[in-house]
């Protein structure tokens, strides 16, 4: 009797000291919010409940407003027919930055690619089928390796251009799809929004745009145009030529509404001229978001001569307001442009103004310039090496989601 009294009482110690040692799953979910992507895609294995709630909403959004306090810089680069994507954090000195592999996509060009939305891209892949190329957007998170081809762009031209954007109301990604003539400045047509909902199958739907305008491109790349667009709150912004409106040199800004499903243009000022493409070693001009405000970055080119930089803000969409910004950049930099032909990527939280050299050397670099104090910083990036001379294409503000299986089924 003696003995199981014994037994009963070291059973029930066992227990309580099992008990007492037992982690709270709330600080379990603390901590995982603090672990790498990679991390989290083991762990969904563990058990249902830990696969269910990584995979929930709460997490998930936890873990991206996580993220956004600490982007990271995503690199680019087309080799063997694959686009490579590399990442860095951001320099917190002068010291060499490392940019590590994450994956490869089958992207045709990077020069497709849209900028980050949400840690997801979106570019064009090309397929051959019975003899016939066939271009469809492809949606892809370089974080996780998850990625999704939309069914075929509907379309009578061979022409298509895509946008990734995120509607903030009902929580969608959405890609704007147009299709163009690939001959000569033909205006867009065929407009239709992709909805991506988690757990569905992609929704299509053609709408109606009743500005008649030719998406811009900003570069041509191995037969492939470059299309600059940024989506701000919900609202994308591209470059067109609107008819009736814009000189034909000179682009506007065309604006797309994704909770709305809205068109709009939005005048330049005088003077707001952009160069459309390269020109000799002329920096190119971008869109970017530019302190949550839609802004263009372009040089200043008094005399043919670049001397510094231009920045244009928009303060005001329905009153076609802009402010307009000139930084002559301190001596430095006259040597690095004559070296390197620069282009510019974008401006970070802190209002820096950063841009990089056109292709991938053995001293490939990031310099950023800051209009408060009028000073240059160059950090190296390392890491790349074996893509020497070919295209990089930068972008400063990826975030990590860890949407971690296919949320989208075809």
């Amino acid at each position: 009797m003696m003995t199981r009294r014994k037994k009963r009482s070291c059973s029930n110690q066992k227990k309580e000291e099992e008990k007492s040692e037992r982690i709270p799953f709330d600080l379990v979910i603390e901590i995982l919010l603090r672990l790498p992507v990679k991390s989290i895609a083991r762990f969904r294995y563990v058990s249902k409940l830990w696969q269910s709630t990584l995979r929930g909403q709460h997490f998930t959004e936890s873990y991206l407003t996580i993220s956004s306090s600490r982007p990271k810089i995503l690199f680019t680069c087309l080799k063997d027919c694959e686009t490579f994507f590399f990442s860095s954090p951001h320099p917190q000195d002068l010291s060499p930055i490392a940019a590590n592999l994450h994956m490869s996509f089958p992207i045709s060009c990077p020069s497709n690619i849209c900028r980050p939305v949400r840690g997801w891209l979106c570019g064009l892949h090309q397929r051959t089928t019975k003899g016939t190329t066939v271009t469809e957007p492809l949606i892809c998170n370089p974080s996780t390796g998850e990625s999704v081809v939309l069914r075929k762009v509907k379309t009578r031209r061979k022409g298509v251009i895509s946008f990734l954007g995120f509607d903030p109301i009902d929580k969608n990604f959405k890609v704007l799809c147009m299709t163009r003539s690939c001959i000569g400045r033909a205006d867009s047509e065929e407009h239709q929004v992709h909805t991506l909902e988690t757990g569905k199958k992609p929704s299509r739907k053609m709408i109606e745009c009743d500005i008649l305008h030719y998406p811009v491109p900003v570069e041509h790349t191995n037969g492939f145009s470059q299309y600059d667009g940024v989506c701000i709150n919900g609202v994308l912004y591209y470059l067109a030529i609107v008819h009736g409106v814009s000189d034909d040199r000179y682009p506007d800004v065309v604006c797309f509404e994704f909770g709305s499903d809205k068109f709009k243009y939005i005048k330049k000022v005088a003077g707001h001229d952009m160069e459309i493409l390269y020109l000799g070693r002329r920096l190119n001009s971008i869109l970017v978001n530019y302190k949550g405000k839609l802004a263009k970055l372009q040089p200043n080119m008094p005399n043919n001569v670049c001397t510094g930089i231009q920045l244009w803000v928009l303060e005001d969409a329905e009153k076609h307001e802009w402010s307009s910004h000139i930084y002559v950049l301190p001596p430095p930099w006259r040597n690095v442009y004559e070296e390197t032909k620069l282009c510019f990527v974008g401006t970070t939280r802190k209002g820096e103004i950063v841009l990089s050299p056109n292709t991938i050397s053995d001293f490939f670099y990031l310099l950023y310039y800051n209009p408060d104090r009028n000073t240059i910083t160059i950090v190296k990036i390392k890491g790349m090496e074996t893509f020497q001379s070919h295209k990089a294409y930068t972008f400063l503000d990826h975030l990590e989601d860890v949407n971690l299986v296919p949320i989208w089924r075809m």
